[in-house]
């Protein structure tokens, strides 16, 4: 005989259930599908149009509206997919998949299409020169970790100041960070990165260790965050109480800043500069492609690519061949 469950047993199910499904995406999803179904909420009470569900003339409508407005193609893109996404989970069908749609996003791909502003990459020098000005006291320790290790890690912002103390471990050959979750693992299987110690003046594993050392005379809890808010009072200050974890936009704040203290313009890096200055130095360097990829745990392997060919553009040059055998006569002729 087949037990029959409780109604409050069932909706007790159906709570979790919703749990569950939330925890799917990531809390930067959220926030993204949440601010752009905003932006399109908006958008349709101010055409008076129905939202929810849409109609694939409504989206065709804002789609034209924001190639108008000049939002970037990405943009646009982001906003079709928080879109349709929000169709789904309200169970409707997503008026984006309509062949109208996609023939305005791709006319819109066309006409307004431009290559994707990128942050510069910040070369192993460059880094070097960033650091110099990153002092003993308790924000500049800190800064520095935070740029070595971004470096060195290639993490992305988010990862970087997702990790705890407990998810590093300081061996003979270095530091292995354990990175839990990532943009490009939602199910939190885990990764190691390996970060050798250097001997050279730029040491990330030494960075970060002083960086520890400099938070507490004791060990930390593994649970406590290895980046932390300091804020205006820690300025000048040789030590100073945590505020809670850095958020992942201070990580390009704090680049751009050292980025200006150098000499260099702020403007043209960002956090990212740090993920792509070591994929981009690593191919000037020869480094083979699986090597950099293992690192750097790219999900597009044309993306990583794009940034290797960047850090050969001077070592596979034809004019240096040309420049070589300037001298020479050409064969057949003078």
């Amino acid at each position: 005989m087949t037990a029959i469950i409780p109604l409050e047993a069932l909706e007790a199910l159906e709570k979790r259930a919703e749990h569950f499904a939330g925890a799917s995406l990531s809390r930067n999803t959220k926030r993204a599908y949440e601010s752009d179904w905003r932006k399109f909420h908006e958008w349709c009470a101010g055409a008076e149009l129905e939202e929810l569900p849409a109609t694939p003339e409504t989206i065709c409508l804002y789609l034209s509206a924001m190639a108008d407005d000049n939002a970037a193609v990405s943009t646009i893109v982001r906003r079709l997919t928080s879109i349709a996404a929000i169709h789904r989970a309200a169970g409707h069908d997503s008026p984006t998949t309509a062949d109208k749609v996609g023939r305005v996003l791709k006319g819109i791909k066309r006409e307004c299409g431009a290559p994707p502003e990128q942050s510069k990459a910040l070369s192993w020098a460059e880094l070097g020169e960033l650091v110099k000005h990153c002092d003993s006291l308790m924000i500049g320790l800190r800064d520095r970790a935070v740029l070595a290790l971004g470096w060195a890690s290639a993490l992305r912002r988010s990862e970087l100041v997702a990790l705890d103390i407990g998810d590093l471990d300081f061996v003979a050959e270095g530091l292995i960070i354990t990175v839990r979750r990532s943009k490009t693992d939602q199910e939190g299987r885990g990764y190691r990165i390996g970060i050798p110690s250097s001997a050279a003046g730029l040491c990330p594993v030494e960075a970060v260790r002083t960086w520890i050392r400099r938070r507490s005379e004791t060990d930390l809890p593994p649970g406590d965050p290895l980046f932390v808010k300091l804020g205006i009072a820690a300025a000048g200050k040789w030590w100073h109480p945590a505020r809670g974890r850095l958020s992942d936009r201070m990580v390009s704040a704090i680049v751009k800043r050292y980025a200006k203290f150098a000499g260099m313009r702020a403007d043209l890096y960002s956090a990212h500069s740090l993920r792509r200055g070591l994929a981009t130095e690593a191919g000037a360097r020869g480094v083979p492609e699986r090597v950099i990829s293992r690192h750097t745990r790219h999900r597009s392997i044309a993306v990583l690519r794009s940034y290797i060919e960047e850090g050969t553009i001077w070592q596979e040059n034809p004019l240096s061949a040309i420049y070589r055998a300037s001298s020479s006569p050409l064969p057949g002729g003078e």
